[in-house]
């Protein structure tokens, strides 16, 4: 799909037993989306994450992406980077029932994308999240946050318009030794724009722990409303796929999103997909 998609996978990987045992986290997805009757997106995103303090994580979620729009008869495709979400989380757990988590994250999203080519918003955006997880029992985790775009036109992706609060909420429970089932739901609230009306969607995914925090996950989701995105299928595989923060880029709704969510919105950019090679 992609040059040098098996390379980049490569080293993702070989890097994951050391990620095990170290404040480095590393993972790989590929997946596939049809985002509208006439659009359809595949991406290969890598995910790097630190965590300088038991309290922060700092992330990076870099991507290849294929955009492919079919009208009247004709096909455009479109290929190369997506913009460049940067993210610093910061959590906190509460010595109480239920072990509380309370959580915020900034999101910066540089535009390494080619919005000339219909890739990517062609700018500099900043977004924020907050969230709170419980841990309801020893196999059951619960957690809902809330995301939105302050500045440009980072909400102008495949999944949320640039004047929407995006909700999620999720569900995680350990259904078997080492196998994890979540379940998640994504609102929009707030106004819709003229090009990309409000999305409603469910997701299901399940994990499997393979050694340490080395972990195989597959991801999918449906749309619920005629704007959201038909479908979206994910396989992930690295060491950051096991964390339970609210606002965490690997949850199952965010694997989603970040994973396809970097290149230009469902009708924004539609008429440039093809004008590169």
């Amino acid at each position: 799909m992609f040059r040098h998609e098996t390379t980049i996978a490569l080293l993702l990987l070989g890097a994951a037993p050391v990620a095990a045992q170290s404040p480095v986290g590393v993972g790989v997805t590929v997946g596939a989306a049809r985002l509208s009757d006439a659009r359809t997106e595949q991406a290969l995103t890598g995910v790097i994450q630190l965590r300088p303090r038991p309290w922060l994580t700092l992330s990076a979620i870099p991507s290849l992406v294929r955009v492919s729009n079919d009208t009247a008869g004709s096909s455009s495709v479109s290929r190369g980077l997506g913009d460049l979400p940067l993210i610093a989380g910061a959590t906190a757990t509460l010595p109480s029932r239920w072990a509380p988590t309370i959580a915020g994250a900034l999101i910066l999203s540089l535009p390494t994308g080619n919005s000339a080519c219909g890739l990517g918003s062609g700018q500099t955006t900043v977004g924020v999240d907050a969230g709170v997880g419980v841990a309801a029992t020893s196999n059951l985790r619960l957690s809902a946050d809330a995301s939105r775009n302050l500045s440009g036109l980072a909400g102008q992706t495949s999944f949320t318009p640039s004047q929407a609060t995006a909700l999620r909420l999720e569900a995680a429970a350990d259904v078997a030794p080492r196998w994890t089932l979540g379940l998640s739901a994504g609102v929009d609230v707030g106004t819709a724009d003229s090009t990309q009306p409000l999305s409603r969607v469910a997701a299901l995914g399940i994990t499997h722990a393979i050694a340490g925090a080395l972990a195989v996950t597959v991801d999918a989701s449906h749309g619920l409303t005629t704007a959201s995105p038909r479908w979206v299928v994910s396989v992930g595989l690295g060491t950051v796929f096991s964390g339970i923060s609210p606002v965490s880029p690997t949850s199952p709704l965010r694997r989603l999103k970040s994973s396809f969510g970097s290149a230009a919105g469902r009708r924004r950019g539609s008429n440039k997909i093809g004008a590169c090679g």
